[in-house]
């Protein structure tokens, strides 16, 4: 059967039915496949995995497919009874290429060939994953599979839910690394059916290869390359596909980006468009980090807002000094930051040089949060579940359109973290 590319500019997702009905078929109310059988974990829970009995060759295994409209940096082909799970990031951002084959239960082995005669294969659906960075973790919540999570990078861990599988010992301490290696022995013993690894390059991506080496399923986690928050939060799919749970991201993705296009519609008619600096410390020293080309300055735009140092064609970020921020410090409207604390060397001048700071209007985006135990929700949630980002931007920027709000992710800056749960 011919191959069904999904990614990119792919096919459009439709605004359709809300999340809970992702929920609930999350915990098995999907259909099964054609001539299939439901196989119970290892816990002896039973979970919505099935496995194809009796094999019908060019047959499409596969009744629910991803619908993916932003993604750049990742694609998925079906080819009726396994799938290819290929990330691609952009040169410069994450290099090189990866591609997984997923291979339905109970069926034959595919023949592979070409580019993916040497590429790692992984039975889906699986059981039981780990991750060692938090938004693969965040997305598993996201599409209700939160029981599957046998291991996590570190307890700092913000949602009560996957902290309480840390804390119970449900799932284990892998390690949490951009870098460097996952702790191995742990993975092992664990055995997940699939491993999450975030890497800074697929060009040195060692720990991932050395995963495979060892037997264990993993693919590449780096949906950071993604210059837009509706593009992040389609990396939903790369998680649910190893689910066999596309049905589930499609439900669950078309109620994020319903309401995240209709924000930036309204967004798009104000009058004024307040500027925004997006403020945080680049080590030590008169040196800060600005969006220019990344997902904040896309979602400021989106929320009616504008900034500075804006070229759509530019790096990421910049860094600029104290000296280029005071030279337009008298316009920006509201300043926002990550860091959780601003006192570096050289910050308090120009901070003070801002009259919006003097007068409060400075926030940091972790009114959720936990510093006690290192776990702060903008780094599980913040480009997932982007709408909730784009609702807080606008009612700053635009309380009118949002009348009421109250913020998820926003606070003031220069006052105690506001702890809420889910």
């Amino acid at each position: 059967m011919a191959a069904l590319t999904l990614g990119g500019r792919g096919v459009a997702a439709s605004f359709g039915a809300p999340w809970l009905l992702a929920i609930l078929a999350a915990c098995g109310s999907a259909e099964p496949h054609a001539g299939a059988s439901t196989v119970s974990d290892e816990v002896g829970s039973a979970l919505p995995v099935r496995c194809v009995e009796d094999f019908a060759p060019g047959r499409d295994y596969f009744a629910h497919k991803a619908r993916l409209r932003h993604a750049q940096g990742f694609s998925i082909e079906y080819h009726g009874h396994y799938k290819v799970l290929r990330t691609h990031p952009p040169l410069g951002q994450g290099g090189g290429e990866d591609a997984v084959v997923l291979h339905l239960c109970g069926t034959p082995a595919p023949e592979l060939e070409g580019d993916l005669l040497d590429a790692p294969t992984v039975e889906i659906p699986v059981r039981t994953a780990a991750a060692n960075e938090d938004l693969s973790l965040t997305r598993m919540r996201v599409l209700g599979l939160a029981d599957r999570v046998v291991g996590v990078g570190s307890g700092g861990i913000y949602d009560p839910e996957l902290r309480a599988r840390w804390e119970n010992g449900e799932a284990v301490e892998i390690g949490a690394s951009f870098h460097g290696p996952p702790r191995f022995e742990v993975l092992l013993e664990a055995v997940p059916g699939v491993t999450f690894l975030s890497t800074a390059s697929l060009d040195a991506a060692a720990p991932l290869h050395r995963a495979r080496a060892l037997g264990l399923g993993a693919v590449p986690s780096v949906s950071w390359v993604e210059p837009t928050l509706l593009a992040q939060a389609e990396w939903l799919h790369q998680v649910a596909t190893l689910f066999d749970a596309e049905e589930v991201a499609n439900e669950r993705l078309a109620a994020i980006e319903g309401r995240y296009e209709d924000l930036a519609d309204r967004a798009s008619r104000v009058d004024r468009r307040p500027l925004v600096l997006w403020l945080d410390p680049a080590g030590q020293g008169d040196r800060w980090t600005v969006p220019v080309a990344n997902w904040k300055a896309r979602a400021v735009t989106d929320a009616g807002g504008r900034t500075y140092f804006g070229d759509p064609d530019g790096d990421p970020t910049r860094e600029v000094t104290s000296e280029e921020i005071l030279t337009f410090a008298d316009s920006i409207d509201f300043v926002l930051t990550e860091s959780v604390a601003l006192d570096v060397a050289g910050s308090a001048g120009v901070l003070e040089g801002i009259p919006a700071v003097r007068q409060g209007r400075i926030y940091s985006v972790h009114r959720r949060s936990r510093p006690e135990d290192d776990a702060y929700d903008w780094y599980e949630t913040a480009v997932v579940e982007v709408d909730l980002v784009l609702e807080d931007l606008v009612a700053l920027l635009h309380p009118g359109i949002l009348p009421g709000h109250g913020f998820h992710h926003l606070r003031p800056a220069r006052s105690s973290p506001v702890t809420s749960s889910r």
